[in-house]
C-alpha cells in the first residue's frame, strides 16, 4: 500500500461517538471524524450536540462534522470552542436521510452546488488556516455532476473531499461505484474514496486509482481493528475488555441510561457473527441498564472463551 495513503474512519450519525473514536485510534486509524452536528443547534446552544463533541486525549488528529445549508451559521459553529478544539472541520453535503435532505441539508447540496460553495467559501473564512474537507456523494440519482461538484468544492476552499461513491437514491444499497475516481484524482484535490472498503487488496487497488485516501465506515463498527489490518498491521483486542472500555469512556460525558441505549447498538456490533450470540443479542436489546447488558456480555464470553480475542 502506498505510505501516502491513509485511512479515515467515517463519521457515522449513533456510532462513531468519542469512545469509538478512540478506540479506533488504537489501532493506527489516521483521522477520526465525529458524528455530524447541526450548525444551527451548536450555535443556539443545544447542549446535546455540544455534549457530542467531547473528544478523548488521543483522538488527534480528529475533524469535526457540521452540516446545514445557511453559510453564515455554519461560519459562526466553527467559530465556536467546541469545535474550534478540532483539528479540522468536515462539511457533510453527503447524508441521504430523508429528514436531513428534506431541510435543505446533506446530499441536499448536491442539487445546489453555488449555495454548497457558498457554505465551503464562509466557512473557510471563518476557520483561517485549519484544514476543511467536504464529504460528498457522487450525486443525486446520478454521477453526471460529480467531477464539477468535486472541481466547486476545490475552488471554494475545500483541502481534500471524501466522496462517499454511491448516490443519493441508493442510500447504502447496491455497491460503491468507482470508475469516476481516476477523473476526480487528477482534479488537483485529494480524494479519500468511502463505501464497501473491506480489506487491504481493495485499498491497494484504490491507491493505484488515485485516491490519497480510504474511509471505512460500516465495516469498521464492531471491528476497529480493520484499521490495522488495511495497513497490514498486527493486532490483538480484547472484545469484553473494548466494550466495558467503551461503555466506561461514555459514562465520563453521558448519563446511565443514554449509555446503555447506546451501547446496545455498539454490542450487537461486537457481536455479529459470533457463534450462539444471537440470543444474546436479543437480550441486549431488551436490557433496562448498564449492568444488565454488561452482565449479559460477560456471561456469554465466559460460556464462548475462543470468541473473546481476535488477532492477526
Amino acid at each position: 500500500m502506498s505510505a501516502e495513503l491513509f485511512t479515515v474512519l467515517s463519521p457515522m450519525a449513533g456510532y462513531t461517538d468519542l469512545a469509538f473514536r478512540s478506540i479506533c485510534r488504537e489501532f493506527g486509524v489516521g483521522l477520526t471524524v465525529t458524528e455530524m452536528v447541526s450548525s444551527k443547534a451548536l450555535v443556539m446552544g443545544n447542549s446535546l450536540s455540544r455534549r457530542m463533541l467531547h473528544r478523548m486525549p488521543n483522538d488527534a488528529p480528529a475533524f469535526c462534522q457540521i452540516f446545514g445549508h445557511e453559510p453564515q451559521v455554519m461560519a459562526d459553529s466553527v467559530q465556536l470552542d467546541e469545535v474550534a478544539v478540532y483539528e479540522g472541520v468536515d462539511i457533510n453535503m453527503g447524508c441521504p436521510v430523508r429528514k436531513i435532505v428534506g431541510s435543505g441539508d446533506g446530499s441536499a447540496l448536491l442539487d445546489n452546488p453555488h449555495l454548497a460553495s457558498q457554505c465551503i467559501a464562509a466557512v473557510r473564512r471563518a476557520q483561517g488556516n485549519k484544514p476543511l474537507s467536504v464529504k460528498m456523494r457522487l450525486g443525486a440519482s446520478d454521477s453526471c455532476g460529480a467531477l464539477d461538484f468535486v472541481r466547486m468544492c476545490r475552488d471554494s476552499g475545500a483541502d481534500f473531499v471524501t466522496v462517499h461513491f454511491r448516490t443519493r437514491k441508493q442510500m447504502y444499497s447496491g455497491t460503491a461505484d468507482y470508475s469516476l475516481l481516476p477523473q476526480m484524482a487528477k482534479l488537483g484535490l485529494p480524494v479519500i474514496a468511502n463505501g464497501d472498503i473491506a480489506d487491504r487488496s481493495q485499498c491497494v487497488r484504490l491507491a493505484d486509482m488515485g485516491a490519497s485516501g480510504v474511509g471505512v465506515g460500516r465495516a469498521a463498527l464492531g471491528r476497529p481493528y480493520i484499521f490495522a489490518q488495511l495497513q497490514g498491521q498486527p493486532f490483538e483486542m480484547d472484545i469484553l475488555d473494548t466494550i466495558e472500555r467503551h461503555a466506561q469512556i461514555l459514562g465520563m460525558v453521558f448519563a446511565e441510561k443514554v449509555v446503555a441505549n447506546e451501547m446496545k447498538k455498539h454490542v450487537a456490533a461486537y457481536l455479529k457473527g459470533m457463534r450462539g450470540a444471537k440470543q444474546t443479542v436479543v437480550s441486549v436489546m431488551n436490557a433496562h441498564s448498564l449492568d444488565q447488558i454488561l452482565t449479559l456480555c460477560r456471561t456469554y464470553f465466559a460460556q464462548n472463551p475462543l470468541y473473546r480475542s481476535v488477532r492477526q
